[in-house]
């Protein structure tokens, strides 16, 4: 069996849509699975979700309750990610895993990152392949080095190699150390993977792709043309699968983390406009207002930071 999976709360079910979309137009052989890292919302239909097996992240063989006191929204929904992972291969039997953020949306077969699986058993995309020209504003290269080389919106495994050595490594410090706190050497899931290669180099393939995980970040490097109904990066290899990180529907521009806007990077912009129609009618008016169930206040540091103080 193979799978493809997303991990998000009830207010990016709209993103969400939109991606299993894509997966079950390019890759009709894939079982799609959304952990939801919230509660079942009384008014939303989960069933309006067609060919989707939703699997509350609470019911992973993992102390959930201890993670929600100490984790904020975006370092919950990451730190179950090789949790995730392993529920696949484990407990569905999967073969081959990807995963997806919820705002990416593919535009290609994804038996172009198939073929990888014949050299290796991890896939990681990196968040750029060629130096930025500096100038003020972000991104410039020291962005990634606090917050990784490697994008984890794509993580791509099969069930040979190291995987299962990566998953229980990674695991391990994402459910004990998988803060947002980046003066102690901490970036949720994201910066351990920067030993992967390192850790396990027989497995590992990074993809030079310019085709796969373009986004915001990457596109001093990366621009756009279209021909024939279809997506090309650079005039030369297909879009396999855009990353629209930070979009705002009601906002409508390339991101507000980013020097980069319509204006400086015209190309993307009917890509961002195609996807921002997309997003109104999969319902992101009515999902993006939903409050997570595990709102809090600001969670303690650990016994870990403190002593790095």
């Amino acid at each position: 069996m193979k799978a493809a999976f997303t991990i998000c709360t009830n207010n990016y079910l709209a993103q969400a849509r939109i991606l299993f979309s894509s997966i079950q137009k390019f890759a009709k052989d894939y079982k799609c699975y959304l952990f939801l890292v919230d509660e079942l919302h009384p008014e939303i239909d989960y069933k309006d979700f067609p060919g989707i097996e939703f699997i509350l992240a609470k019911t992973l063989p993992i102390e959930f309750s201890g993670l929600i006191k100490k984790y904020d929204i975006v370092e919950l929904n990451t730190c179950v990610k090789a949790s995730a992972f392993k529920h696949l291969f484990n407990e569905k039997g999967a073969e081959i895993v990807h995963y997806f953020d919820p705002d990416i949306e593919l535009f290609d077969e994804i038996t172009n990152l198939d073929v990888h699986f014949e050299q290796a058993s991890i896939l990681l995309t990196p968040h750029i392949i060629t130096p930025i020209p500096w100038q003020e504003g972000s991104p410039n290269e020291n962005l990634f080095l606090n917050h990784g080389l490697y994008n984890l919106g794509y993580l791509g495994l099969t069930n040979k190699g190291d995987y299962m050595k990566l998953l229980d490594w990674w695991e391990n410090r994402t459910l004990n150390m998988g803060y947002n706190r980046t003066r102690h050497g901490l970036f949720v899931d994201q910066l351990w993977i920067n030993y992967v290669p390192l850790f396990f180099p027989g497995s590992t393939k990074i993809l030079f792709d310019q085709g796969c995980n373009m986004g915001p970040w990457n596109l001093h490097e990366r621009s756009l043309s279209h021909k024939d109904n279809k997506f090309f990066v650079n005039d030369s290899v297909s879009l396999k699968f855009y990353h629209f990180s930070s979009y705002k529907y009601n906002q409508h521009e390339i991101s507000g983390n980013y020097r980069y806007t319509f204006t400086s990077n015209p190309d993307v912009k009917p890509l961002y406009d195609l996807y921002q129609e997309k997003m109104i009618a999969s319902g992101v008016k009515l999902y993006s207002g939903t409050k997570w169930a595990y709102e809090q206040k600001k969670p303690f540091l650990s016994k870990f930071l403190k002593k790095k103080k």
